[in-house]
């Protein structure tokens, strides 16, 4: 079966058509394209107009590459930015006249599951006990899975465009900057995540910001999934990066190699929400995955 999954996330969209059988998932294509959805959303309620042009322009696109595939089944979801706005209802109506078919609205738990599911579903892990963190542009989703179940998820508005909008308005960032978000971060996530226990789980990040990280990390002058994937990341590489990256100017993070010029302003906020998690599990490192919610809509398409 060839099914695509359009992903309408706060900062991003992607796009993925892939083959699924009961046995292997063959990815047909997969792209990003850079929308900034959530973009003044937390000071307005409202979706901006020029964000939503871009992404009806995406849409399009889309729609005319599509025909160059015998698509069986064909779906679209949209999470915090379209979920939180005002405007939604307008948004998916113009949503659903370009692309032809209705847009589902995740709930954060929904988000959370399917996420799971997703990267759960890559035979890497082999069955692996998975606590998977996701870090978005509006929302950020931390599940407790044992035996490929889910034990324990959340879903909070804490995704690096909101965190970014919040705190950060000049370059460089300063490490007492830092410390104030990470300081922020912990007083919202510390009685939360106290709930949840890493043990044996094998901590994976999937998200913008763990797989950037992975492609910084290995200095890779251009993404590469292969390489980017299941890439081992230590609390001591990300506090390593958080404290030089805070004393850079932005025009400096426009130049970093592996960093996407169109993320350079977002890495530091994702990095201190991965940093806080970390702290709190007492987790040394982990994993990263460029899998997550559209694998999870696909493996949902496929079953149904």
């Amino acid at each position: 079966m060839i099914v695509s999954v359009i992903d309408i996330g706060s900062n991003s969209i992607k796009w993925v058509v892939a083959e699924r059988t009961v046995n292997f998932l063959k990815v047909l294509r997969e792209e990003s394209h850079t929308t900034r959805l959530a973009s003044d959303l937390i000071h307005t309620g409202y979706l901006a107009e020029e964000a939503i042009q871009k992404t009806m322009e995406v849409f399009s696109r889309i729609q005319m590459e599509s025909l160059n595939y015998k698509i069986e089944r064909a779906t679209a979801v949209a999470t915090s930015a379209v979920r939180d706005s005002e405007n939604r209802k307008d948004f998916l109506k113009r949503a659903k006249k370009v692309l032809g078919y209705p847009v589902q609205v995740l709930s954060g738990n929904e988000e959370a599951e399917i996420i799971f599911q997703g990267t759960s579903a890559d035979p890497y892990w082999n069955s692996r006990d998975l606590f998977v963190i996701d870090i978005g542009g509006g929302s950020a989703e931390w599940i407790q899975g044992l035996r490929g179940k889910i034990e324990r998820r959340m879903s909070l508005p804490l995704g690096c465009v909101r965190i970014r909008e919040r705190f950060i308005k000049d370059y460089p960032v300063g490490v007492k900057k830092i410390e104030e978000i990470c300081g922020r971060l912990e007083e919202q996530l510390l009685p939360l995540l106290t709930q949840y226990q890493l043990k044996d789980r094998t901590l994976v990040a999937t998200g913008g910001t763990a797989t950037c990280l992975s492609a910084i990390l290995q200095k890779l002058k251009e993404f590469d999934p292969d390489k980017v994937d299941h890439f081992e990341l230590t609390h001591k590489n990300l506090t390593s990066l958080l404290t030089r990256f805070s004393k850079k100017k932005l025009s400096d993070l426009l130049k970093i190699e592996g960093l996407p010029k169109k993320r350079a302003d977002l890495i530091i906020p994702g990095m201190c929400v991965l940093k806080v998690s970390m702290d709190i599990l007492g987790a040394k490192t982990l994993r990263t995955s460029t899998r997550g919610l559209r694998y999870g809509v696909i493996e949902r398409l496929v079953l149904k």
